[in-house]
């Protein structure tokens, strides 16, 4: 009976390890497509993120640019308000010098004045020079 016993359980060994080996195969081929999956979307992010991340240089390089004109415009700017000063400058000094020499020479206001009209015009006159002389 031995014999009839090993026989019979023989072939139900078989199929339960076709079972097991065919369950571990299942899962094989579902870890490999899972991988596989994962790999493909991490390539696909990866593309989006090198995108966006060239949409972002793009943008920067653009806001350089822009700022690049601002400064080289300012520079301009201060370049001719320098030339306006240099031209002016040798009329202006004798002009405050004068200025500077009339109102130290002026006589001293008693304490309680009151300016007359001819210093007042005089401030007044210093004021429109100084105004005149710079330039806009």
């Amino acid at each position: 009976m031995i014999p009839v016993v090993a026989a019979a359980a023989a072939p139900a060994v078989a199929a339960s390890s076709r079972a097991l080996l065919a369950g571990l195969i299942l899962l094989l081929a579902m870890a490999v497509a899972g991988a596989a999956g994962w790999f493909t979307n991490g390539w696909r992010h990866d593309a989006e993120i090198a995108e966006l991340q060239r949409a972002n240089a793009e943008f920067r390089a653009t806001l350089s640019e822009a700022a690049l004109a601002d400064v080289q415009a300012d520079a301009a700017v201060i370049r001719t308000a320098a030339t306006e000063f240099a031209a002016i400058q040798s009329t202006l000094a004798p002009r405050m010098s004068a200025l500077t020499k009339e109102l130290r020479n002026a006589s001293k206001l008693p304490a309680g004045c009151v300016p007359d009209s001819v210093r007042v015009q005089n401030l007044d006159a210093a004021i429109d020079a100084a105004n005149k002389a710079i330039p806009r």
